[in-house]
């Protein structure tokens, strides 16, 4: 064989060696991130890339400390829960090493438990999209680049990030399918951590579990990263339920691809959210699964759910039932509601994934574009708005507290409530 050819052959084996998936992924490594945070403590997490131990200093709004938590072991996955707070104050905390060096600070608000005060936070469901490297990012040539950061993340789902950062939430809801297309937490770094860093590091994230979410080890990889509130009935955050101020949320765990791929009518989260519902007080209850009731894109109606799920929310005058899913926003109910379903239904799935085409229906708002919605509550209303990646409007709605034969029916299968709204009125 001639010697030139042999010698391109060799280097052309050689660079293509470069491109093989022979190595580990990159270690997931997060900034500072908030989780679980009540009235009275909050949860401040890390991932570090190597063991290490970490202390939470915590201060209160006049810069005294107010608590030192300290990790006593070295490790990854860092969790320190700070207890003894007051309700609806701003809170700074850092997380420093046992060096004294600090890694990461941040600030977040306790929740309030007055029926009165303003509330704002975000929503928002399938934001998992990938960029093209991570698929290589077990390669030679783009591994260590990878685990450096030096690679751009999904530019939808970090302009996504941002604008829900700008918006100040103090809270946000992810509604399902964090992660395309699996779940893996070797995705989680460029999926979901960094387009989301500037809002983690100041108000907590809720997730309920989408499809893809669960499809490897049933969830347990976005159950490890997010610390929702644990229900007695899953024994985890499958289904978890938290209040803020005069609104309870109550997510839900409605994944049935375990079950045969239809929603049984003993599927735990119906049990789960008769429970919640019952013992709920606050004004206003917003229920969030993945999945759509119904839908003018690819889910359809789903009868399953509609059968097994609406009347729960109905019987309870749910406030709001929110979902993901379906790549597109839409809004079913209202003031004016042609579903007579009596519970207005959002979609949000608009979240940074490729977006899903819409079957067109006058009655509905509907609308197949990258969005992000906002949520306040304040003068007696809940307002809902859903923001394109411009900062224009695709909807605004607003949902009044019930009055006259609504809240009598209200008062006749959940009298505790009813009068919190008589009170709040």
């Amino acid at each position: 064989m001639n010697v030139k050819w042999l010698r391109r052959s060799l280097w052309l084996a050689g660079f293509a060696c470069l491109w093989l998936n022979i190595l580990d992924d990159p270690p997931l490594q997060t900034g500072a991130y908030l989780q679980d945070v009540t009235a009275d403590s909050a949860v401040v997490a890390m991932i570090t890339a190597e063991p290490t131990q970490l202390t939470c200093i915590v201060r209160d709004p006049a810069g005294q400390v107010v608590g030192t938590v300290p990790d006593p072991l070295h490790r990854r996955r860092h969790a320190m829960r700070i207890a003894g707070l007051r309700p609806g104050l701003e809170y700074s905390y850092a997380l420093v090493q046992a060096s004294g060096d600090e890694v990461d600070r941040g600030s977040f608000r306790t929740a309030p438990v007055d029926d009165r005060a303003e509330v704002r936070f975000a929503f928002l469901g399938d934001s998992g999209g990938l960029p093209w490297w991570v698929w290589l990012q077990q390669t030679p040539i783009l591994h260590l680049p990878a685990r450096w950061h030096w690679l751009p993340d999904s530019g939808t789902v970090t302009r996504i990030g941002a604008a829900v950062a700008e918006f100040d939430p103090e809270f946000v809801l992810h509604l399902g399918d964090v992660v395309y297309p699996r779940g893996l937490n070797a995705h989680y770094a460029s999926a979901f951590f960094r387009p989301f860093a500037a809002t983690l590091r100041h108000a907590p994230m809720y997730a309920v579990l989408g499809n893809h979410d669960a499809m490897d080890s049933d969830g347990l990889q976005l159950l490890d990263n997010f610390r929702m509130p644990r229900s007695e009935l899953t024994g985890d955050g499958r289904c978890f339920s938290f209040a803020w101020g005069p609104v309870r949320v109550i997510g839900l765990d409605c994944n049935s691809d375990r079950l045969g791929g239809v929603y049984p009518s003993d599927h735990p989260a119906t049990e789960y959210l008769s429970r919640e519902l019952k013992a709920s007080t606050e004004p206003w209850v917003v229920v969030a699964s993945h999945f759509p009731l119904r839908s003018q894109s690819r889910s359809f109606n789903r009868g399953d759910l509609l059968l097994r799920l609406l009347p729960v929310l109905r019987e309870s005058q749910v406030s709001l039932y929110l979902s993901g899913h379906d790549h597109c926003y839409q809004r079913f109910g209202g003031s004016d509601d042609p579903t007579g379903d009596g519970v207005p239904l959002v979609v949000s799935g608009g979240g940074g994934k490729s977006l899903y085409e819409i079957r067109p229906d006058s009655r509905y708002v509907l609308e197949s574009s990258y969005h992000w919605c906002s949520a306040e509550v304040g003068a007696g209303v809940l307002t809902v708005r859903s923001h394109r990646l411009d900062g224009t409007l695709i909807d605004t709605f607003g949902l009044p507290l019930p009055e006259g034969a609504a809240l009598e029916r209200l008062r006749a299968v959940n009298p505790a409530r009813a009068s919190r709204i008589d009170a709040l009125r």
